[in-house]
């Protein structure tokens, strides 16, 4: 059963659960909750789990690891436009793992949450996993404008991507910083429709925005920002750099959309010292399709990561 799938099949045993105070449920990169009590305010929450031998290989230092885990969780946040409130964090210890590298791991969650304003607040462990794993829940706040989901997509906005596509896996998988402050800045100055961080590739993200909305994407292949690393990894496997930039996933930059006119601006001030491209348009749908240079239209496929049970 592949990711979706049982996505969907979960969505289907918790529909008639579903509490006055749950937001957004199942199927965004968050949950958004208003915990009753009077209280007011919403929380943005997410949990996402980082897996020895999928998202990193073994013998990965562990100070890695532990930003990685804790990065892939705040940039969730980022996608939703939240701020950053608290992080928790599980780490499954597989037999043999030294003392010294479990302490590293830890050290490397705790600095990181520290570094991405999300401090550690609590979490687990537990040992005799075959493997290691962490799994991070990450808590913010919504951003100036509310959390913003994948679903808001119209017709006629611009889809633009942040920094560049592809080629992650050459290292920097490991590295990258979520886009937290770019997205709060992006909500402050746009009226954002749409935003999603690209983790699953862009092929696969761009669609996730498309079925959410309830439309289509028109996305030209001459604009999409490829990477060096992409180009570098498309000469030594045989494929096109487009292909990588299209399927790596990996990435943890934002896809969003937005009215033409604010995102033309967008190309001339970037956000930050983060540079904004625009890739295509959103359509009346249903399908979606990539337009090459030479005038041809190719269906848009989801080419990236799917997690398989």
């Amino acid at each position: 059963m592949i990711e979706r799938e049982l996505i969907e099949y979960i969505r289907e045993l918790t529909a008639r659960d579903e509490p006055a105070w749950l937001k957004v449920g199942l199927g965004d990169d968050a949950a958004v909750i208003e915990p009753p009590g009077g209280g007011g305010g919403c929380l943005v929450i997410t949990t996402d789990t980082v897996v020895e031998g999928v998202h990193f290989e073994p013998g990965t230092e562990p100070r890695l690891v532990g930003w990685k885990a804790m990065a892939r969780g705040v940039s969730d946040l980022a996608a939703m436009a939240a701020r950053p409130l608290c992080t928790l964090a599980a780490a499954h210890f597989p037999p043999g793992l030294s003392d010294a590298a479990a302490r590293d791991l830890v050290r490397a969650l705790v600095e990181a949450a520290r570094t991405l304003s999300a401090p550690l607040v609590g979490g687990d462990t537990a040992a005799g996993a075959d493997r290691l794993s962490v799994a991070v829940t990450a808590v913010g706040t919504p951003g100036p404008k509310g959390a913003i989901t994948r679903a808001g997509a119209r017709p006629g906005d611009a889809v633009c991507v942040t920094g560049e596509l592809g080629g992650a896996m050459a290292g920097r998988h490991l590295t990258f910083r979520p886009r937290v402050e770019e997205a709060l800045e992006l909500a402050e100055r746009c009226d954002v429709h749409a935003l999603i961080d690209v983790s699953d590739g862009l092929s696969t993200d761009a669609l996730h925005v498309a079925e959410a909305g309830g439309v289509g994407l028109a996305l030209r292949a001459a604009d999409i920002p490829v990477s060096a690393a992409a180009t570098e990894m498309a000469a030594r496997d045989g494929r096109q750099p487009l292909q990588h930039a299209l399927a790596d996933g990996e990435d943890y930059e934002l896809l969003f959309c937005l009215p033409p006119v604010q995102a033309e601006r967008l190309l001339e001030t970037g956000l930050g010292e983060l540079a904004v491209s625009l890739i295509g348009e959103v359509t009346d749908g249903p399908e979606s399709c990539l337009l090459m240079p030479d005038g041809r239209r190719e269906p848009l496929r989801a080419e990236g990561w799917e997690h398989r049970t």
